[in-house]
């Protein structure tokens, strides 16, 4: 029977472990790599939120109903003084007086606050002008100067109006420009804007 022994080289397997030199650093590409794959992903996240909250439909709706416009031409006379030899002049402007029935109507699941409302219209140049619509007061005088727009008097749009979801207001707004009838047959634009809290602004185009 044969003696069967078995040998290890100790020497063989012992000492210090691999050089960490020798083994593969990562690769420089790899880290940047990843940097960009994760930036791609945020900004397509983002860019797919943009989107979305972009295409939501905004908070009020409206239209202008009917629209007046009333020419004013007014003359003043600045008499002369007899007692200098002074001739007297007249100075001539015009003016236009816009009698707009609007309303404005909150599509949305909360309550909106309406804060006040406007004309703005853009000249022939590309300058553009806004005027508020008169108070309660200033269109009683209106009307009491111009007797012959008493047809066209309605109950004013309020402002500072709290509009509920789904519920609308309705009702006249007047305006006045210091330009002729001739130059508001030129506007490149006229549009009423109706200013929210908080939100953006309403903006409803004129028919000239």
């Amino acid at each position: 029977m044969s003696d069967v022994s078995e040998s290890a080289d100790l020497s063989a397997v012992s000492g210090p472990g691999p050089n960490l030199a020798q083994v593969d650093p990562p690769h420089p590409f790899k880290a940047a790599l990843k940097t960009l794959v994760i930036a791609a992903v945020v900004m397509s996240i983002a860019l797919g939120l943009y989107a979305y909250l972009g295409q939501r439909p905004p908070v009020a709706s409206g239209e202008v109903l009917s629209v007046t416009v009333y020419p004013v031409h007014n003359e003043t006379n600045n008499g002369g003084k007899a007692d200098t030899g002074m001739a007297g002049s007249t100075e001539y402007s015009d003016q236009v007086l816009i009698l707009a029935k609007i309303r404005a109507r909150n599509q949305t699941d909360i309550p909106l606050f309406m804060q006040d409302i406007g004309m703005t219209i853009k000249l022939p140049d590309g300058s553009e002008e806004t005027n508020v619509a008169a108070s309660d007061k200033d269109m009683d005088r209106v009307f009491t100067a111009y007797p012959s727009l008493g047809y066209l008097r309605a109950p004013p749009i309020q402002r500072e109006l709290t509009l509920n979801p789904g519920q609308f207001a309705e009702g006249l707004a007047v305006f006045n420009f210091s330009i002729s009838k001739e130059q508001w047959d030129s506007l490149q634009t006229a549009k009423v804007v109706v200013e929210f809290m908080h939100q953006k602004n309403l903006e409803l185009a004129v028919s000239k």
